[in-house]
């Protein structure tokens, strides 16, 4: 059939052309083309105008290339319709010009791959009873979070980007939605255990610590990295620093030794202790 209408190769003149938006025709594209699918309503809604319904026999309005899947929107201003080209009819509206379908094409694949991503990892925690953790990935709400949701939202973002998540990972998103789903309770039990617990004594100098490791992490100072704890001592009142070396100390360790405590200046059941001797783990002497 030939062609009478305007948008075809013969006819095109450059000059009456406008570029609006890029589009890309995979299914899988939509929900990262929004910006662009923004920008084609806004211009439409502004002039008022249509779609072209001329034939052309495949993808692109002008030469009906059928493959072209990542294409540009043109609006041709005498006729007042858009079109949808593919990059070569592209450089011809654009009289010698170049759009950067390259760049286009680039964030098309990792929007796509992004979305596939996050279906995987949705598919994969609903399976596992972790509805939950996507949930809270999804809701990005940082400003209102505390410490466990933004592990969990690191966790499943990082499932999302690289496609798999471990056992472990798994245990801990567990841990943490449990904690979230119990937090007033743990509030109101450690409330209870605060008022329990006594004073750090005024002792003075050194004295012996005699209580439970409640955490060991690594920290960096001054002098390097070290590993520091949290002691719960038997009377309930808590000291923070650095693990003796050549401890090995896990969560639930019951740790006897002397260290000279300074209490905090916040909370009289807080406080930081400093050289530890005579170190007992679980009634073993370092």
């Amino acid at each position: 059939m030939k062609r009478t209408d305007t948008h075809r190769p013969s006819a095109i003149n450059p000059q009456e052309y406008l570029f609006v938006s890029f589009h890309d025709h995979r299914a899988d594209a939509a929900p990262v083309l929004v910006a662009e699918n923004q920008t084609f309503h806004a211009h439409m809604k502004q002039t008022g105008g249509k779609f072209s319904t001329h034939e052309h026999g495949g993808v692109c309005h002008v030469c009906g290339n059928a493959h072209a899947m990542s294409v540009a929107r043109f609006w041709h201003e005498p006729t007042n319709t858009y079109i949808e080209v593919g990059e070569t009819c592209a450089d011809k509206l654009l009289d010698g010009g170049r759009l950067n379908f390259a760049s286009f094409r680039k964030k098309m694949k990792a929007g796509i791959e992004a979305v596939a991503g996050k279906r995987k990892a949705q598919a994969a925690l609903d399976d596992a009873g972790l509805s939950l953790a996507y949930q809270i990935f999804q809701q990005a709400d940082f400003a209102n979070w505390q410490h466990e949701e933004s592990i969990i939202y690191d966790i499943v973002r990082k499932f999302v980007r690289y496609g798999s998540i471990s056992e472990k990972q798994q245990d801990l998103l567990r841990k943490l939605i449990h904690k979230i789903e119990n937090r007033e309770a743990i509030a109101a039990e450690r409330a209870a255990e605060y008022q329990e617990a006594k004073p750090i004594p005024a002792l003075g100098g050194r004295f012996t610590i005699d209580g439970e490791v409640l955490s060991v992490k690594g920290a960096e100072t001054l002098y390097g990295y070290t590993l520091k704890m949290i002691v719960k001592s038997t009377d309930g009142w808590k000291v923070y620093g650095s693990v003796p070396s050549g401890a090995a100390l896990e969560r639930g360790d019951k740790v006897t030794f002397n260290a000279e405590v300074t209490v905090s200046r916040d909370d009289p059941k807080f406080g930081f202790f400093k050289r530890p001797t005579k170190m007992q783990i679980n009634g073993v002497p370092l």
